[in-house]
């Protein structure tokens, strides 16, 4: 698979990778409201664990994901500009429709008012141009 190819494809799935550390915050955000139910751990022969120790680490594990999810939406960001340096307006548009907005053929056909054979050939034009542009 050539190099534009790998990155259309990751473009596709950093969507769902965003979902996922947005939703892995918002269970610790909703484990932090509810958190008062802890109690501090007492085991015998074990070392106490205190709540604030508790609160400190959930509320350093939500900011290292944030910052990951940053790193992330950047990563988005970058390989959204390399779609912008296409100097054909249709090859932006198509790889934008398809690769960003996750729309199917049908759809991007429809909203561009092409058939699927220029839609293929459209995309196929795209990524080779995108390959040039990396």
């Amino acid at each position: 698979m050539n190099k534009a190819k790998e990155l259309l494809n990751e473009l596709q799935n950093l969507d769902m990778d965003i979902q996922s550390r947005i939703d892995e915050i918002n269970e610790l955000e909703a484990g932090l409201l509810s958190s008062p139910k802890w109690k501090t751990d007492k085991v015998q022969g074990g070392q106490a664990r205190q709540v604030d120790d508790v609160y400190t680490q959930l509320i350093v594990m939500k900011e290292a994901i944030e910052q990951d999810t940053n790193e992330v939406i950047n990563r988005k960001l970058e390989l959204g500009r390399l779609i912008n340096k296409l100097k054909n307006p249709k090859h932006r548009a198509v790889l934008r429709m398809t690769y960003i907005n996750k729309g199917t053929a049908d759809s991007v056909c429809y909203d561009l008012k092409m058939s699927r054979t220029t839609y293929y050939r459209l995309k196929n034009e795209a990524v080779s141009a995108l390959e040039e542009v990396i």
